[in-house]
């Protein structure tokens, strides 16, 4: 077992739950470094919706379809209760331990593992896979950065992918699936704040509001998603942006998109120019500046006014007709430019790996080399923000661990 998150642990468990010796290397120091800090440090075990494949997302999408159905929602929630784990559920039906402390599960499914006897070797970082012979059946040969060596009959890769590149995470376990002929899509952050070339949003640095977001992908297709938006000095954040990421940042290499914002969810811009023109009526004497307040931060209304070329300071009942209803529109559907992704230290996780087509389904082995298996972040699949990412990993880890043990 190479790899010792979410997708090893599982798959390990698995695996020795089904009779096999197994013995998993971790490379850094802690098992499930990742786990450690999701949900900043409560860890977002899984979502209600995660039987949804709509959540999940790469090159052949469908491809999860296997693993999802074999572990689906509800067997993950008996797996943890069963640890001892139980759950809350918060906003858009996200999952976290009651602890609250992503701690808790690791040291659970630490637990689990001592008790079923795998050994593990934490600081075993493997540097080298190859193919040997052992009384005349076919062995891998891994080998670490210690020059220790290990061998077996079969190898489960989960050693993720390249994002928190913080947390020891590096291309080691993509290059050694490369060098068994394998072969990997282009890697792009995902789940991650974006770049603007837009200078005034700067001035909007730190603010959070609840916001629409919509953006136009490729074949027509929309992506849209309405929650928290955060501006910064480099552009966007917030739980909006992070989750569009996961479409939006594979375009993002031959393009710009234009993010469209609703300050007003799900309100028309005939709504809004109502509500001005009523708000401007009852108080004619405010500047078009303090009009807003009470409506939005007033550390977004100076820079969006100055943006549209607004005198901030005229009052209410010297504008007409044609000045609320461009607001009105503007602040239904406010274009942001964005250029592309902050690097990969700033990713939740990463956007593409091992191509799917070399990977049997129903089963996770490798179609090329026979006994290598592959689950979690370092396969070609990529899911929603709120954990999904992670209900692909407990799934793939299991099924990858099942047949491991077949």
């Amino acid at each position: 077992m190479v790899g010792g998150g979410a997708a090893g642990m599982l798959a390990a468990i698995v695996a020795a739950e089904a009779g096999e010796r197994v013995t998993l290397l971790e490379g850094s120091g802690k098992l499930g470094r990742k786990i450690l800090i999701s949900g900043n440090g409560r860890c977002n075990l899984t979502n209600r919706a995660a039987d949804d494949l709509r959540h999940y997302h790469g090159t052949h999408p469908r491809f999860v379809r296997s693993a999802l159905d074999q572990f689906r929602l509800e067997e993950t929630l008996a797996f943890f209760a069963d640890l001892g784990i139980e759950f809350r559920e918060e906003k858009r039906q996200r999952l976290f331990p009651v602890s609250d402390q992503a701690q808790s599960v690791v040291d659970l499914l630490a637990d689990r593992m001592r008790c079923l006897g795998v050994r593990v070797e934490t600081n075993a970082k493997v540097m080298g896979m190859g193919m040997g012979r052992a009384a005349g059946s076919a062995r891998f040969e891994l080998r670490d950065a210690e020059g220790l060596c290990y061998t077996g009959a079969r190898v489960i890769m989960a050693s993720g992918g390249v994002s928190l590149a913080r947390l020891g995470a590096d291309r080691s376990g993509l290059d050694l699936a490369v060098g068994l002929g394998h072969r990997l899509t282009d890697l792009n952050p995902g789940l991650v704040p974006l770049i603007s070339p837009e200078k005034y949003l700067a001035r909007m640095q730190g603010v959070k509001i609840r916001a629409e977001v919509r953006v136009a992908l490729k074949g027509g297709r929309e992506a849209v998603d309405t929650d928290d938006l955060l501006f910064t000095k480099y552009g966007v954040s917030g739980f909006t942006i992070l989750n569009l990421s996961a479409r939006l940042v594979p375009e993002l290499r031959a393009k710009r998109a234009v993010l469209r914002v609703n300050f007003f969810p799900g309100r028309s811009p005939e709504a809004i120019s109502q509500l001005l023109k009523e708000r401007w009526q009852r108080h004619p004497h405010r500047s078009l500046e303090l009009s807003f307040a009470g409506l939005l931060s007033s550390k977004l209304v100076r820079p969006l006014l100055d943006h549209l070329g607004f005198d901030a300071a005229q009052r209410v009942d010297q504008l007409g007709k044609g000045a609320r209803w461009q607001l009105a529109q503007h602040l239904t559907n406010w274009p942001i430019a964005v250029s592309g992704p902050r690097p990969f230290d700033y990713a939740e996780v990463t956007i593409g790996g091992v191509r799917t087509e070399d990977i049997n389904p129903d089963t996770l082995e490798s179609f090329l080399v026979p006994g290598l298996y592959f689950a979690g972040e370092m396969v070609d699949i990529h899911a929603d923000l709120g954990g999904f990412n992670f209900q692909w990993a407990w799934a793939s880890g299991v099924l990858a661990g099942r047949r491991l043990g077949s």
